[in-house]
């Protein structure tokens, strides 16, 4: 575990999970497949784009859980056809699972499976009393 120094956490106030979390996440074994982007759109708009070619609806599962996006694909099994002789073999079909740590506040708005490509739009969604006010000054 790393320790900061005492003066470092001064200006940080209530993060005390956050540091265990960047911990987590940099031990943390990153797989590259399938590939995908994450694209921001706006301040408050996010999309996660996979290359999912020969998958299909039913072998994607997308669910979030404590505000991460965790996104599996069941790979199967492939029929084997005895007539078909490959020469090579490039389009990969197995299982996956990424997962996406999210921001609080954003969430999953729609996901759209079209041309082998997975597309998670995100949002972000801050309550009203939430966003930054002015807090006024009083005088004694």
């Amino acid at each position: 575990m790393t320790i900061l120094p005492t003066l470092a956490l001064r200006s940080f106030v209530g993060f005390d999970n956050l540091f265990n979390e960047l911990e987590s996440i940099s031990n943390q074994k990153h797989s590259s497949f399938p590939a995908h982007d994450i694209i921001r759109i706006s301040d408050d708009e996010y999309e996660i784009t996979l290359a999912v070619s020969g998958f299909n609806k039913k072998d994607i599962n997308i669910d979030v859980h404590d505000g991460v996006l965790t996104i599996k694909g069941n790979g199967g099994s492939e029929v084997q056809d005895e007539s078909v002789q490959y020469i090579y073999k490039g389009i990969a079909k197995r299982s996956f699972e990424q997962k996406f740590r999210l921001e609080q506040y954003v969430d999953v708005k729609e996901a759209k499976l079209s041309n082998g490509l997975l597309t998670v739009s995100l949002l972000r969604e801050v309550p009203e009393e939430r966003k930054p006010r002015q807090i006024t000054l009083k005088t004694a």
